[in-house]
């Protein structure tokens, strides 16, 4: 990510970089109303989706969410996706508001967005207002590829063509398009006759039109939507529609929490159906917990998956739930960490030095807390001692049983967020689920440390007259009750934060079980039609680098799952991929992430390799 080069002129940002204006130096702020914010008219329905190249200091997206809040007649949701390929520095983000004489306008809304802008890292970072969801995408414009959502208007506002050729050629224009509905606007402040052209060369209609003041400006509109025949379409974000807006979760840890906050904020009904006959029972229930990332190379896949989760779940906690973490170490305890650790001393978001890593978006997390205030935040109606069963289908609605309650039905979706259960119910053939049995030490507090500490296992900071470390991994044990030995497995395991001398007093353990799959990552999304698969895909082994039919799904059925012991961090993409299934709106994270979380990647895996018939 490239810090921009700006300075001031006649107090309008100035772009040493290309030479430009961010925006008019004189009337900025009407001339962007006219060429974007107000341009057009707001619709009633269900959620709109607005995409932007070049974000610069949101000067367009405050005047659009500005406009869209005072509007009586809007959708229900707003989806506002922007692409920034040059980094600002949030304190000449205000400046630049000052120097506009519009910063007590936007006061509110841009100290809400500061309060959580991202570090100089490319990522996608994902912002919540009321009624509109903001991602920001950190990255030059060819990031377009890795996008994925439907865009009803585009705004194009990147310096002018003639400084900026690359965000208005026609390799970017194409990717415009391919994530554009059929009739989708295109508004832009530019007349230049390049994109004019290029604009027509990927089948926009595009005509020069009246611009602010006297001068000219582009409008477009897609008039044939863009079909790409994929290589991968069995991985493929497929919207299957629903009857009304119930929808039941099967299970009560962190996964089912944030997934039923994020359905409640695009206006569904959640119930909750757990087994246990409280919230605390599960593996989401400890008394504390850390939330941290995995440190791998910066070309693993599982890396940069484990680290977006990680920052966005910190955003989402500190945004949603007012959490302020103060941060956690993690230690390279063997030369193949220290290796690692090392490839990343560059990452904004790992403070290294030698074998140790200090992650400022981390922290002590209070999982009871979390999991408890997400349920109520989303007013979800929880069905305590509800052991699930199986389901059965009726005019497209589920209806579920269950061994010790009576059927409930008329659910439009159905997600099983079943944690280490998820063995018992899922059985596809190339799908391996492990339940790991995982045990944490209660000890009285003995070592003062503000920040956790992570290393073979990890200490918390004390909280009131307790202090946790763990956990153990086992695969083969499935004892619900405490054991000595692992008590005296973790106290072992942090002999390298000890001086010798503390006193350790054990005054419990508790036992949780996880979910895990065979390469680590979680498994989300929609539940899949294996005998389609089996039949469609079956000749991948000859035909992989060839285009694919369209999956089939078992409609409405999804799962979240295999989280293992990060799903305090996975969760919140989690949650954004299964609503944009549900939904059809822009994932909030990378579309390159989903063939490694897809349900289907194990069969579609030994499909490749000719090893099903």
């Amino acid at each position: 990510m490239k810090k921009a080069r700006v300075i001031f002129k006649d107090n309008t940002p100035y772009s040493l970089d290309f030479e430009d204006f961010y925006f008019n130096s004189h009337q900025g702020v009407d001339e962007s109303k006219f060429i974007y914010a107000e341009a057009f008219s707001w619709q009633d329905c269900e959620s709109f989706v607005i995409a932007e190249t070049g974000f610069g200091i949101g000067l367009n997206f405050f005047l659009t969410l500005q406009s869209f809040l005072k509007a009586k007649k809007r959708p229900k949701r707003l989806f506002y996706v922007s692409v920034e390929g040059f980094y600002l520095e949030p304190s000449f983000l205000r400046e630049a508001y000052e120097r506009l004489g519009i910063y007590e306008e936007f006061k509110e809304l841009l100290e809400q967005f500061l309060l959580f802008y991202p570090k100089c890292a490319c990522g996608i970072y994902r912002f919540y207002f009321k009624d509109c969801f903001l991602d920001l995408v950190f990255d030059d414009i060819s990031v377009l590829k890795r996008l994925d959502f439907k865009a009803d208007i585009w705004y194009l506002d990147g310096f002018t063509p003639s400084k900026n050729l690359t965000m208005f050629d026609e390799n970017t224009l194409f990717e415009l398009a391919r994530l554009s509905k059929l009739n989708a606007k295109v508004f832009t402040f530019s007349a230049s006759s390049f994109l004019q052209k290029n604009l027509k060369n990927c089948d926009f209609e595009a005509q020069k039109t009246r611009g602010f003041k006297k001068r000219e400006m582009i409008k477009a509109f897609l008039k044939k939507e863009v079909q790409i025949p994929s290589k991968e379409a069995y991985f493929q974000k497929i919207s299957t529609p629903f009857k009304g807006k119930k929808v039941a979760i099967i299970g009560a840890g962190i996964c089912a929490a944030v997934l039923a906050y994020e359905l409640s904020l695009r206006g569904f009904e959640v119930e909750i159906f757990e087994k246990n006959l409280t919230l605390y029972e599960g593996a989401s229930a400890n008394e504390s917990g850390i939330l941290s990332s995995l440190i791998l190379k910066p070309e693993s896949i599982l890396g940069n998956f484990s680290l977006s989760a990680f920052v966005e779940a910190s955003r989402f906690y500190g945004q949603i739930l007012g959490l302020n973490l103060k941060g956690v170490y993690e230690f390279a305890h063997n030369e193949q960490m220290q290796q690692r650790f090392l490839t990343q001393k560059n990452n904004a978001y790992f403070k290294i030095t030698q074998n140790k890593a200090f992650l400022d978006c981390g922290g002590h997390i209070y999982p009871r807390e979390i999991v408890s205030n997400l349920f109520k935040k989303a007013k979800a109606k929880i069905h305590f001692n509800h052991h699930f069963s199986h389901y059965e289908r009726k005019d497209g609605d589920f209806i579920l049983h269950f061994k010790n309650a009576p059927k409930r039905q008329e659910f439009g979706n159905l997600i099983y967020a079943l944690g280490a259960d998820a063995k018992e119910f899922v059985h596809y053939e190339a799908m391996l689920l492990s339940k790991v049995r995982g045990q944490v030490t209660h000890l009285r507090p003995f070592l003062k440390t503000k920040f956790p500490l992570s290393s073979k296992a990890y200490i918390c900071p004390a909280k009131e007259d307790l202090q946790v470390i763990g956990a153990t991994y086992d695969r083969l044990n499935e004892n619900e009750k405490s054991q000595v030995e692992d008590d005296e497995e973790n106290l072992f395991n942090i002999k390298e934060f000890l001086k010798g001398d503390e006193k350790i007093e054990i005054v419990g353990s508790r036992v949780g079980f996880r979910s895990y799959s065979s390469d680590r990552f979680c498994i989300v999304g929609a539940a899949y039609d294996e005998e389609f698969y089996k039949e469609n895909y079956k000749a991948l082994l000859w035909h992989k680098d060839k285009p694919q039919i369209l999956p089939q799904n078992i409609p409405n059925l999804y799962f979240n799952f295999a989280h293992g012991s990060r799903a305090f961090s996975s969760s919140v993409l989690a949650a954004r991929y299964i609503c944009a299934l549900i939904n059809d709106e822009p994932l909030g994270f990378y579309a390159d992430f989903i063939p490694y979380i897809h349900p289907a990647r194990f069969l579609i895996r030994k499909l490749k390799k000719g090893l099903l018939s």
